[in-house]
């Protein structure tokens, strides 16, 4: 059925959430908030930080605009006052040390590459950090190919992104190939634009769905294995 397995990295094998809100709040310590404010600030960078990532994979500002743009808009929307680009500089030195993962991330690739799936890393986000994440978690020993946003200049949900994943695999084709990820909007969406089935990887897998609709999904690594490990 499949033999293509391209996994995004950020929650879906990787804690991305978790180490980024311990992060985040690690970064707002200064200001010494409120529980509530706290809650509202990390709330309103999480939106304003989204919005520019879509703005990005919609390409509508470049890569850098988000990291130039989400401390400054931040800190204006919570009417903070603060060195915005100190911020943005000391995230980037905790971010490069979010190692966290998810329950059964380890397992889960260890288990398909056993199994002779060929194992595709396609991301998006920051090369480096990606490339660090992957050598530190031990993870980038299981893939057989990685692909991020920053080297190949287009990012998910552009079908674009996955154009040299097809080159590079002769043998891949759209019947062959899944993309399993965490986000509707860019793996889900993205991996609908290649022509290729999904898998969506959500906590609640029994809510109504809204679009894009998943070719499958699971709630948990667990579930994806057992989902391809059945047959």
């Amino acid at each position: 059925m499949y033999q293509y397995l391209i996994f995004d990295l950020d929650d879906t094998l990787f804690d991305f959430q978790g180490g980024e809100q311990a992060n985040l709040t690690e970064l707002f310590a200064d200001w010494h908030l409120s529980p509530a404010a706290l809650a509202d600030t990390l709330a309103s960078y999480h939106q304003i930080n989204q919005g520019l990532w879509a703005d990005y994979a919609a390409g509508r500002i470049q890569r850098d605009d988000i990291f130039a743009r989400r401390f400054p808009a931040t800190l204006a929307a919570q009417h903070l006052s603060g060195d915005a680009a100190a911020l943005e500089a000391r995230y980037h030195e905790l971010l490069l040390s979010n190692y966290r993962l998810l329950p059964a991330a380890t397992e889960t690739l260890v288990n398909l590459k056993a199994a002779g799936f060929t194992l595709i890393a396609g991301t998006n986000g920051q090369a480096p950090m990606q490339h660090r994440r992957l050598d530190k978690t031990g993870l980038g020993q299981y893939f057989d190919q990685v692909y991020i946003s920053d080297e190949i200049g287009f990012a998910k949900p552009d079908r674009r992104f996955y154009e040299p994943i097809f080159a590079a695999n002769p043998g891949m084709n759209k019947q062959n190939a899944l993309m399993i990820g965490d986000s509707l909007f860019s793996d889900i969406a993205g991996g609908q634009a290649a022509g290729i089935d999904t898998y969506w990887l959500q906590a609640e897998p029994t809510q109504r769905t809204p679009e894009p609709e998943p070719t499958y999904q699971g709630k948990d690594l667990k579930a994806l294995q057992q989902f391809l490990l059945s047959d």
